[in-house]
């Protein structure tokens, strides 16, 4: 029923709106005049001007308390706009709770207060009210539904941006002036399990309704030309008069909304969905508490990162100005208490300090290299948790007692701009220019963020980090938001490693992936107030180095002059003492590998008739350090001719910057001669 989360919500607010009204201010007398749409413009105006009744009027609606409502209503001296003022409440609180409910993009916040968007609504309205020629506009198209004529009048009084909130002051004024046309009865206010049987009888008796699309148009034809005899004879005819009241809403509301669509036509909106080429939303563990892994691999990102998504040069019918922010996450750990199988459900860890409460995703290292994606179902406080295993396209690993259980936790601190130090040069978009003379010709631009010569240059505040987008019909926009160079983000210390030789583990503490919420802002240009433009909640990022790694110094190696990006060690125990010494009778390879997001760790020889494989011990519960002796797998030292061969260590990163993976591996090699004859 996702794809109808719409739809029911839209069927929810409509009914218990409509019933919460009349329970707050009684049935409508029928004597009574509907105001007209300008004075409820200005009603809304005048009640928002008091913050405090306003909250007074917003409470008793959420809550259904009639006494209060009515109270308060009497105090602004708008008792006449009792119904149409519930209306338009009601309809505030529960569009932002749809909103909620059915966004295709995980929610990162509860439904907003609807006396701040109501409040927001008046000053808009305000501006409305004192421009005459287009609250005349907006009257006379509240009664003839006729949309082209007050779009032309929005657009030329400049209200593009707020042509939603004209909109939705019209349908809550036109449904119930055209209900109180066609209903006469007032429902009955159930509560409980009634008002659930209620719901249920209402459905059902509609679905009649379903099959019959002629008498679907009459009932639509009916509404929009408000005809009582018309609209009663239809509803009489399928049994839904008890529910006159619901119908005509129902109606209403689906009429208004095309009316709206063709008044507001749907605009495309900036919007931050990828990095790279993977979808945060579906491709990446990004929902908190996560662990910001890429979905199937488990892959941190690293270095700069692509974010793109939609880009425009207006909203709302204005230039548009975007900046990325970015909120540290908190990265928590502990152990497997015992080791665990692929297929159990139960895991017990050594602590939960700082763990967040049930449901979250957490990554566990297996027994033989890789990583799991498991979801908490039951958690913290309690050290025995029970989990679905293989999550996120990751597979059911088996992990040995003391493997390492991480997750992304929780936002600490604020949000902090990206500033133009942190984006490499970003082109996007493309400007187009026709040259006349000496023969006509067109010549391009990179359109481009910090872009250099030949470049048509975006403006970025090195202040505050907001972005303008180029505007001009000669201007043609890529998906490219920024270039965000991640190893700007606090903070990747090089991690030293002195004093590590092969076989041995990396110094400790061991590195661990950094997490961060990534998050796109819009506003027009130049405003004070700005909205969300895509939201990613957490995303795993590493951009460790290390230094002091000293490869096999008895030989052709010692430190490198720059950091590594891993630990990657491999030495041969004979030589150690000589490094130019022969290999005789033995053969004892020693490695280390330490990233905290180990791939596939292998050791070969290369040679003659090779090349030969090793065994690797299974490693250490601590995820991403593994070390040890590689043993001969299926062959003997014995077997070989005298030759020069080397050892090769590869190790793979986990790493990608979401359009390439890390690579190629990884390698440390050490060569040796063997000279002891074959076979003896």
């Amino acid at each position: 029923m996702v794809s109808s989360c719409e739809l029911i919500c839209e069927w929810i607010r409509i009914k218990l709106c409509g019933l919460r009204c009349f329970e707050v201010c009684g049935p409508p007398d029928p004597k009574a005049m509907v105001p007209q749409l300008p004075e409820f413009a200005r009603a809304v105006i005048q009640l928002a001007s008091n913050e405090a009744l306003l909250r007074r009027v917003v409470d008793a609606v959420a809550c259904g308390d009639a006494t209060n409502y009515q109270a308060a209503i009497a105090e602004a001296k708008l008792q006449n706009f009792c119904e149409l003022i519930c209306r338009y409440v009601c309809s505030t609180i529960y569009r932002r709770i749809c909103e909620v409910v059915c966004t295709p993009q995980p929610a990162t916040a509860t439904a907003s207060d609807a006396a701040l968007d109501i409040r927001a609504d008046a000053e808009v309205l305000a501006r409305v009210v004192a421009n005459g020629n287009l609250l005349a506009a907006i009257d006379k198209a509240a009664v003839a539904l006729d949309c082209d004529p007050l779009r032309a009048a929005i657009d030329a009084a400049g209200f593009a941006g707020d042509c939603e909130i004209i909109c939705r002051l019209i349908c809550v004024w036109r449904c119930v002036f055209v209900c109180r046309t066609l209903c006469i009865e007032p429902p009955p206010i159930l509560a409980g399990i009634a008002a659930v049987e209620e719901a249920r009888a209402f459905a059902l008796a509609a679905r009649g309704l379903a099959d019959q699309p002629r008498a679907l148009a009459d009932l639509v034809a009916a509404v929009v030309n408000p005809n009582a005899g018309a609209f009663g004879a239809i509803v009489g005819r399928f049994g839904l008069g008890p529910y006159c009241w619901q119908v005509c809403g129902w109606v209403c509301s689906r009429v208004c909304f095309e009316f709206c669509v063709c008044v507001c036509p749907p605009q495309l909106l900036p919007y931050f969905t990828k990095i790279g080429s993977l979808a945060y939303a579906t491709q990446v563990d990004s929902v908190l508490p996560a662990t910001g892994l890429t979905n199937g691999d488990t892959r941190a990102f690293f270095e700069t990162l692509r974010l793109n998504g939609v880009l425009t040069k207006t909203l709302g019918g204005q230039p548009l100005e975007y900046r990325f922010e970015f909120q540290p996450i908190t990265v928590v750990t502990t152990n497997l208490a015992a080791a665990i199988t692929a297929a159990q459900t139960s895991i017990t860890v050594t602590g939960v300090v700082g763990f967040p409460s049930a449901p979250f995703n957490a990554v566990i290292g297996g027994a033989n290299g890789g990583y799991e994606i498991v979801t908490v179902t039951v958690g913290p406080p309690a050290t025995t948790w029970t989990v679905i295993r293989g999550r996120q396209g990751t597979a059911p690993l088996a992990a040995a007692a003391g493997a390492t259980v991480t997750t992304g936790a929780a936002a600490f601190g604020g949000w902090t701009p990206v500033l133009p130090g942190s984006i490499a040069r970003t082109v996007i978009g493309l400007k187009e220019d026709f040259v006349p003379f000496p023969f006509p010709h067109l010549t391009f631009q990179d359109v481009a963020i910090n872009g250099g010569a030949g470049d048509f240059l975006v403006a970025i505040d090195p202040i505050t980090g907001w972005i303008s987008v180029p505007q001009g019909s000669d201007i043609f926009l890529y998906p490219n938001l920024i270039n965000l160079i991640s190893t700007s983000l606090p903070s990747f210390p090089v991690a030293d490693e002195t004093g590590v030789t092969a076989s041995n583990p990396a110094n400790h503490p061991l590195t661990t992936d950094h997490c961060f919420g990534l998050r796109m802002r819009v506003r027009q240009k130049g405003s004070a107030t700005d909205s969300d433009g895509g939201t990613c909640s957490v995303v795993a990022i590493d951009n460790t180095h290390y230094k002091n790694v000293n490869h096999h110094p008895e030989w052709d190696g010692g430190i490198p002059v720059n950091p590594e990006f891993a630990v990657v060690m491999v030495d041969i125990k004979e030589l150690q003492a000589a490094g130019c010494a022969d290999i005789t009778n033995s053969l004892t390879v020693l490695f280390t590998a330490s990233h905290p997001n180990l791939g596939a760790v292998s050791v070969q020889m290369i040679g003659p008739g090779g090349p030969y494989p090793f065994t690797l011990p299974t490693p250490i519960p601590e995820t991403g350090d593994w070390y040890g002796v590689a043993t001969p797998n299926g062959w003997k030292l014995s077997d070989l001719i005298p030759c020069a061969y080397i050892v090769q260590l590869s190790v793979d990163l986990l790493l990608t910057n979401g359009d390439q993976d890390f690579g190629p591996p990884l390698i440390d090699q050490i060569a040796f001669c063997l000279t002891r004859p074959a076979h003896t």
